[in-house]
């Protein structure tokens, strides 16, 4: 691997995938899928490239790739490169996962990648508020 990349970036790639479900409630996001609309918003990447990033393999994509895929997956590019960011972004898909597991997360068709960060955000500010009125926090 080419020391100029990307620090952990398969494991960041990963994350998304195995925690962020497509808008359309088929399941989750498979290269093929993510190299479809990456393609679908003028980022023409093949599977191959893809699946070596996440893997390892390589770890210094383009720039217009990498926004590509944080569009793809509703989170800020800042995911890649700022440590605060990715430790937001990664506290919001552990609520994501937890709230799977609990089985309370039921979302089809109008919730895209970025509006289901929006609605996770919202979520930990009411948490927030509830703990602050309890004495917490």
């Amino acid at each position: 691997m080419d020391s100029a990349g990307i620090p952990d970036l398969a494991n960041k790639l990963q994350r998304l995938f195995r925690t962020i479900p497509q808008p359309d409630g088929r399941g989750w996001y498979t290269n093929e899928v993510v190299v479809r609309e990456l393609a679908a918003g003028g980022v023409p990447v093949t599977v191959q490239h893809l699946s070596n990033l996440r893997n390892g393999r390589r770890d210094n994509p383009s720039a217009r790739l990498l926004a590509g895929i944080a569009k793809v997956f509703g989170v800020p590019v800042g995911y890649f490169f700022d440590s605060a960011e990715e430790k937001r972004v990664n506290e919001d898909l552990e609520t994501l996962s937890q709230l799977r597991r609990m089985g309370g997360l039921r979302l089809r068709g109008d919730l895209d990648a970025e509006g289901l960060v929006q609605l996770l955000g919202a979520l930990k500010e009411i948490q927030r508020m509830e703990g602050k009125g309890n004495g917490e926090d």
